[in-house]
């Protein structure tokens, strides 16, 4: 016998080195979508790292300049080291990896090559993913396959006992499981089966969509055959990737059902031969762009360490059970065996997609898997819908913090709407009169009331012109007792929201502004949506300035034209000599009446309680909350948002020498609506002039052309507003006559009034001092396109989620000491 060795001797084993720490900040600052909410979906698809995205977008680019035949000639060593990277991260050789557009085309091809014949049996674990299931059933009814269902153990796990027994009772042609399947967080012992049928000869086909990336996968201590997966899940690389894994022998024995030009030689006009490794599954036709960008994505989860991953995920993960199990009403729903990155629960009396649509009010976003996403596991646990959570190296306290007051919040008003709709019913019941009972997730409008009720309410929002209608709205949809009040009439024309159109468009002078239009997009189709409405006319935009400007437009989707191809574009617009447009074809009009009209409506619907001609005469901060003062109450609330517009300066006096009120004149010209002012000729315009910005749309509604200068004298809102003057009305005449030709007289005239601020930013966030107070107002005449985005993000701000997207915005880079 050897001498033991001792500690600090040469023969020493070196202890192992520490484990390496996740670097959560570092990891949030290269993924720009940690910043938009709280997103717990990386079993659907995680978010992307700025790498990843640079990758796609670069290799597109080099598409664009010298073809997409060049460009992969030119890529073809990254695109190699693709192959590279994923053999390391599976454990498998490089000539046993293909790459395939999805997981279940890697499924199909694999399963195919089998060649199952009519009494091959298959035994497939409950765990199987339903594209995975549908192609087994359908090959047992057309093929006479049969598919046998392993069931599970106490643990909720494949019973390895009954797989050993379903082995010894005759021949399989396949053994399949998944490693972690959709529908919970359990996950499998997959090396155990695989060495049950590797014991037996048979193939084991792992579906690992679910655990790349989060768990360590290696083929050969799992004993898998075939390996498929995902490249949009916990590997965060782009949709429309994915791989498919053949271990030799197998291999040399799987033959494609339809070989393609990719993985077979056409060697004689009736003969083939297939490529020798396992790119005999591809297909010629790839997205390289989208590979290169998986490559990247590998990259990044090489560097971390996909022990140091899984570590952190199972950490989060396994807090969020705990969490959410103690939450009265909530029931995680994972089996015993459940690990790794996924969480699934539900909620005592709601849908799980309800649970979902409430989640995502309050920015936090996740998915509801139904039974038909996972039947074999789902109808055997006696679930219709589970609401599944996941989470990623992006994810930190925070972000569980978001999720578990979000879903307390959502139970408690669940439980209040309970209570309200049995406080109804007995109500009816006690008038004996046959009032019909109300469902509890009915909405229920509440009547304007002469003043304000005193109760506390989540939520007062002070002005409904666009910002706040769409704040009220939101808030409402999200479930909280919110009241809005507005000094005037609903819909008045004393403020910055009135008249019939605003414009929208992607043309912008500084990046920082991209992000927010392309959220307003977005944020404007869903409006729609939910008031049924068509509230956007896509006309294409021309905005046009002196080739000198320092600061010329510019966008997402834009170009600059000369004054040539812009008089092609819009023949009833003429540039002056020396100008150069920017042509932004998702330009377009909002119909603005209806705007509001269908943002109080929703905002009614969903619970809030307006309140006209009600005008705030104070408010103070009272510890958290605060209390609001109007001509018949005082209002105590625990958020106060301020959409003033105008009268931004007067509610919060410490803003008013960083704004300025501007009246500013618009009105409508005479023009055919069939001519070149027409939507044939003209679409949504600005030009630059040394009048002021002329802006204007075409004759679409009756009324004629309208134009307006931005730009006008300053102007206290609380005086008397005349009409436009004869003075007014000749410098917009004489400004249109230069740019539009065929315009006719001024046939009626408005006036709005612009608050404006010096960096013509908007002010939205915190009020500084007084983070109770958020503010969404001084939008400096270009605001209305964006009220239905804003008016989420204040939400989100009530609701305690941060938006550090909108920072450029915030209020404090006003005062001294603040950041922009």
């Amino acid at each position: 016998m050897s001498a033991p060795v001792t500690a600090g001797t040469a023969a020493s084993h070196p202890s192992p080195p520490p484990p390496r720490t996740l670097n959560i900040a570092a990891e949030r600052a290269r993924t720009p979508g940690s910043f938009t909410g709280h997103h717990f979906n990386s079993a659907g698809a995680a978010l992307l790292a700025n790498g990843t995205v640079e990758a796609v977008i670069d290799h597109l680019r080099a598409e664009s300049l010298s073809g997409g035949y060049e460009a992969a000639k030119h890529a073809a060593p990254a695109l190699e080291a693709v192959y590279a990277r994923t053999a390391e991260l599976i454990g498998a050789r490089l000539e046993e990896v293909a790459l395939v557009e999805s997981a279940t085309a890697g499924w199909q091809r694999a399963v195919s090559a089998l060649r199952l014949r009519p009494g091959d049996r298959v035994l497939a674990a409950r765990s199987s993913y339903v594209s995975s299931a549908l192609h087994l059933l359908s090959v047992e009814r057309d093929h006479g396959v049969q598919v046998e269902l392993l069931p599970n153990g106490p643990d909720g796990a494949v019973d390895l006992e009954a797989l050993e027994a379903a082995l010894r009772a005759g021949p399989a042609a396949l053994v399949t499981a998944a490693h972690v399947p959709t529908s919970s967080g359990l996950v499998e012992p997959a090396a155990a089966i695989g060495a049950l049928a590797g014991a037996h000869g048979v193939p084991f086909l792992l579906d690992a969509t679910q655990s790349l990336g989060q768990l360590p996968v290696d083929m050969g201590a799992i004993g898998c055959d075939l390996l498929i997966g995902t490249g949009r899940k916990f590997l965060r690389g782009p949709r429309g990737t994915g791989l498919l894994a053949v271990r030799r022998p197998l291999l040399d024995r799987l033959a494609p059902e339809a070989p393609d030009v990719r993985g077979a030689r056409w060697t004689a006009e009736r003969s083939w031969e297939l490529v020798p490794d396992a790119k005999r599954f591809e297909l010629w036709e790839a997205a390289h762009a989208l590979r290169l960008g998986l490559g990247a994505a590998l990259t990044d989860l090489g560097a971390l360490g996909v022990d140091t991953v899984a570590r952190h995920l199972a950490a989060l993960a396994t807090t969020l059970r705990e969490r959410l199990s103690a939450l009265p009403g909530v029931h995680v729903t994972d089996p015993p065996a459940a690990g790794g990155a996924i969480v699934t629960f539900v909620v005592d009396g709601l849908d799980a997609s309800e649970v979902q649509r409430q989640l995502a009010y309050r920015r936090v976003h996740l998915i509801a898997v139904p039974a038909g996403h996972g039947r074999w596991d789902m109808d055997h646990r006696g679930l219709t819908k589970v609401v599944r959570a996941s989470v990623h190296v992006y994810n930190d306290e925070d972000d569980l913090d978001a999720l578990v007051e979000a879903v307390r919040e959502i139970v408690c008003l669940h439980g209040r709407d309970m209570a309200s709709a049995a406080e109804r019913r007995d109500a009816g019941a006690e008038a004996g009169a046959g009032i019909e009972s109300v469902p509890p997730t009915a909405p229920t409008p509440t009547p304007r009331t002469t003043h304000p009720d005193s109760r506390r309410h989540d939520a007062i929002v002070v002005g409904l012109g666009v910002h706040g209608s769409a704040t009220l709205r939101h808030l409402a949809a999200r479930g909280l007792d919110v009241l809005g009040l507005e000094q005037y009439d609903l819909g008045h024309d004393l403020g910055s929201s009135h008249g019939a159109t605003r414009m929208i468009r992607r043309a912008y002078p500084h990046p920082d502004w991209d992000a927010l239009v392309d959220t307003a997009y977005q944020a404007w189709t869903e409006l729609e949506g939910a008031s049924k409405a068509q509230l956007l006319d896509i006309t294409g935009g021309l905005y046009a300035a002196p080739n000198d400007r320092p600061d010329p437009l510019r966008g997402p989707g834009c170009r600059e034209v000369d004054a040539e191809e812009a008089a092609r574009i819009f023949p009833g617009l003429r540039l002056p000599t020396g100008f150069t447009a920017v042509h932004d074809p998702r330009a377009g009009i909002i119909d603005a009446q209806e705007t509001l009209r269908a943002q109080l409506a929703l905002a009614e619907r969903s619970g809030a309680r307006v309140e006209d001609n009600s005008p705030v005469l104070g408010w103070e901060a009272d510890g958290d909350e605060v209390l609001v003062r109007t001509g018949g109450a005082v209002l105590r609330a625990r958020r106060l948002v301020l959409c003033t517009g105008p009268w931004t300066g007067a509610q919060v006096p410490s803003l008013a020498p960083h704004l300025t009120v501007t009246r500013i004149v618009n009105a409508y010209f005479a023009a055919d609506p069939s001519g070149p002012l027409g939507p044939s000729g003209l679409g949504s315009f600005s030009v630059d002039l040394p009048q002021g910005l002329l802006y204007g749309f075409p004759a679409t509604d009756g009324r004629g052309l309208k134009a307006g200068l931005d730009s006008g004298p300053t102007w206290d809102p609380q005086a008397p507003r005349p009409r436009a003057t004869v003075e007014e009305l000749v410098l917009l005449s004489e400004a249109v006559a230069q740019v539009l030709p065929g315009a006719g007289p001024v046939s009626e005239s408005l006036t709005c009034l612009y608050t404006m601020t010096a960096d013509r930013r908007f002010v939205v966030g915190e009020l500084p001092g007084v983070p109770q107070v958020l503010l969404g107002s001084a939008c400096s005449g270009h605001g209305f396109k964006f009220g239905p985005a804003i008016g989420e993000a204040l939400a989100d701000l009530v609701c305690g989620i941060a938006r550090p997207d909108l920072g450029f915005l915030a209020p404090a880079r006003l005062f001294p000491g603040g950041t922009s």
